[in-house]
């Protein structure tokens, strides 16, 4: 094998994942070689600082305060969406004495009943998603005091 080939399984020899020829291949060109030595050092001595590290636990307030984020942020996006549903909803039956006569009209094809439905839908929809985003970022604007 070629010295790159050997120092890309350097690491997998490390963490005892090769094969027995490969074990051997790894271990011969390491006895010849400085630089993959020094490599296999590097990553030795780095592998036992890793294992001597602790995670810190959280203390108790904090995944409580954690919880509480998670919970008041799915809170929140629920009453997004159905407050979003409700408003499309309300828009929608508004909507409906406008197209109403095109609808119930026997004479209008069904695939023109059924675009304008459509149509109108995502209007509604596009409409509700910017006033939401609108509502949204206007609370965060972060240049608000910046003068033009």
């Amino acid at each position: 094998m070629k010295h790159q080939e050997i120092k890309k399984l350097v690491s997998s020899y490390l963490d005892g994942l090769l094969n027995d020829k490969q074990t051997e291949l790894v271990e011969n060109h390491l006895s010849e070689c400085r630089e993959c030595q020094q490599e296999f050092e590097e990553l030795n001595q780095l592998e036992e600082v890793l294992n001597q590290m602790k995670l810190k636990k959280p203390s108790k307030d904090i995944w409580e305060a954690y919880w509480s984020s998670v919970y008041n942020r799915l809170e929140r996006k629920i009453g997004w969406v159905v407050l979003s549903i409700g408003l499309i909803i309300l828009i929608g039956i508004g909507a409906y004495p406008a197209i109403k006569d095109l609808i119930l009209n026997p004479e209008t094809p069904l695939i023109l009943k059924i675009g304008v439905l459509i149509f109108g839908a995502g209007g509604i929809i596009v409409f509700v998603s910017i006033l939401r985003e609108q509502l949204f970022f206007r609370k965060r604007e972060r240049y608000k005091e910046v003068e033009k």
